[in-house]
Parts: structure tokens; C-alpha cells; sequence
């Protein structure tokens, strides 16, 4: 036989073999791993008992358990193998259930486990506005503007943290968390900013933080207490003229530091006192 023939013998030998495998890779059923977990996703408060159970009916399973730094069993004969924590103190617990196959092929399944800890306090505080209103003019007008800070302190896990904010007890707005990878507990805050008018004299603020965990988990809230704001009334002066009438004026201020505030609060002081 000539090399040419023996090369393309060969090749057309290789070739049947690649399509051979091909073929059996490509159409035949994938086996999916014979095990239920129940229940497949559970939220648990941080400390308190957790417990999920693995069960098969396969009759094709030699045995099965569960690996995990904290909870682990043997290997057991099915059909059911329980994984428990009396005190679950671990913020990101990872056990998975494994299942040993008469013909000596292992899977795994892993349960989706939320640890979750409620905030310690919600507070509502007041920003200092020589800090926060840079360059701000303070004029009389009609509105006293303040930035609210809501602080939320010790809470996990941050993303499925929300910051309800509420004026007179109604919603005026919202703010979610997007961190996915943080969860052990957190201090965060959300800022308002706020105007009250003249009209409205004073408002009634607080702030909520809620978590909310879906289909598998409960919706829960914590509250700050109501904080009142109350409009401030900007400083000026007023002339009254011979025939009655009457003029005012009003010093524009720009505000870049503390020391401006105090000036301001001082003259606010002095033409109270003239006034009166």
C-alpha cells in the first residue's frame, strides 16, 4: 500500500472517530443530578436554627450526605440526609448535598441561603448646612431649604436594603442599595433635601429602612421617630416712611464656611432684637 493511500486511510479513520464521539456527545440525554432540597432557598435570621433537607428516589444512588464547615454529616444510605445548625453564626454559610451513584459518579446541589440581621437603630439628623450648601445665597424667600439625613446602623445584607422616606406620612421617595457582594452588616445613610415654604409652616419627616426578601423570605421595617422641620424666616430690614408706607430690605449673603453661618445666625439675632 503507497503512503498516499495509508495517509488517506488513516485520515478517513480519524475522521469516523471524530463524528463518532461527536455524535455521542451531541445526542445523548444529559443525567441531571437525582436530588431535591427542601427547602431549595431559605432566608434565616443571623443566630437563629437552620435546617434543609436532601432527599432522592432514585433507586441508582449508593449513598449521599453533606459537606459544609459547620453542619457536615457522614455518608448515609438515601433517601433523605438533613443538614442543621442549631445556631447559624456564619454570614455566608456554604453546605452542598452530594449523592455517591452505583456506578461511582458523584453530584452536588447547593441550597441559596439569605442571612439577614435587622438595623440596631433608624435615625433621622439634620446636615450642617455651612457644610452641604456650599456657596448657597440666603436671601428672603419664601422657603427654608435643609438636608435630612437618614442613618441606618448595622443592617445586612445591604441589598435588599431600602430607604423609604415619608413627609406628613406620605411616600416622597425611595432608595435602593445595589451592593450584591457585601453580607456582613453596614452603616448606611440616604440624604434628603428639602424645602418648606412659608405656608406649610412646619412638616413631619421620618425615615424607614425596609428588607424586603422576595418569595422566600419575610418584609420587614424599621422606623426612625418623626422629626419636625419648621420654616425659618430670613433676615431683614424695614423702614416706615412719614405718609405710613412701609419698605424692607434683605442682605444676600454667599455662605463658604462656618464662620459665615455664625454671621449670618448673629444678624439674624440683631434684627429680632431691633425689631422687637
Amino acid at each position: 500500500m503507497s503512503s498516499d493511500v495509508k495517509l488517506s486511510w488513516t485520515l478517513d479513520h480519524m475522521d469516523q472517530n471524530f463524528m463518532s464521539v461527536l455524535k455521542h456527545t451531541m445526542f445523548q440525554p444529559t443525567v441531571s443530578c437525582p436530588l431535591t432540597l427542601t427547602p431549595s432557598e431559605t432566608v434565616v435570621t443571623f443566630g437563629d436554627p437552620v435546617s434543609v433537607n436532601c432527599s432522592t428516589s432514585a433507586t441508582d444512588v449508593e449513598g449521599m450526605g453533606w459537606e459544609a464547615p459547620f453542619g457536615g454529616t457522614g455518608f448515609e444510605p438515601p433517601p433523605v440526609v438533613t443538614w442543621r445548625v442549631d445556631k447559624l453564626e456564619e454570614w455566608t454559610p456554604s453546605p452542598f448535598c452530594y449523592a455517591t451513584l452505583d456506578d461511582g459518579s458523584q453530584c452536588t446541589l447547593r441550597p441559596v441561603i439569605t442571612i439577614f440581621k435587622t438595623p440596631d437603630f433608624v435615625s433621622i439628623s439634620v446636615l450642617d448646612h455651612s457644610l452641604i450648601m456650599q456657596d448657597t445665597e440666603y436671601n428672603n424667600s419664601t422657603r427654608t431649604q435643609y438636608w435630612l439625613q437618614c442613618n441606618i446602623i448595622n443592617v445586612a445584607p445591604v441589598q435588599f436594603l431600602t430607604v423609604n422616606w415619608y413627609k406628613n406620612n406620605e411616600s416622597i421617595m425611595a432608595m435602593s442599595f445595589n451592593d450584591t457582594t457585601t453580607k456582613t452588616p453596614v452603616n448606611e445613610s440616604s440624604i434628603l433635601k428639602i424645602n418648606i415654604s412659608r405656608e406649610e409652616n412646619v412638616a413631619e419627616f421620618r425615615c424607614e429602612a425596609e428588607l424586603d426578601f422576595g418569595p422566600h423570605g419575610p418584609k420587614l421595617y424599621v422606623s426612625s421617630q418623626t422629626h419636625n422641620v419648621s420654616w425659618t424666616p430670613s433676615p431683614f430690614c424695614y423702614v416706615t416712611l412719614v405718609d405710613g408706607s412701609q419698605c424692607t430690605v434683605s442682605p444676600v449673603i454667599t455662605c463658604t464656611n462656618r464662620q459665615c453661618k455664625k454671621y449670618i445666625l448673629l444678624n439674624e439675632l440683631l434684627i429680632s432684637k431691633t425689631i422687637i
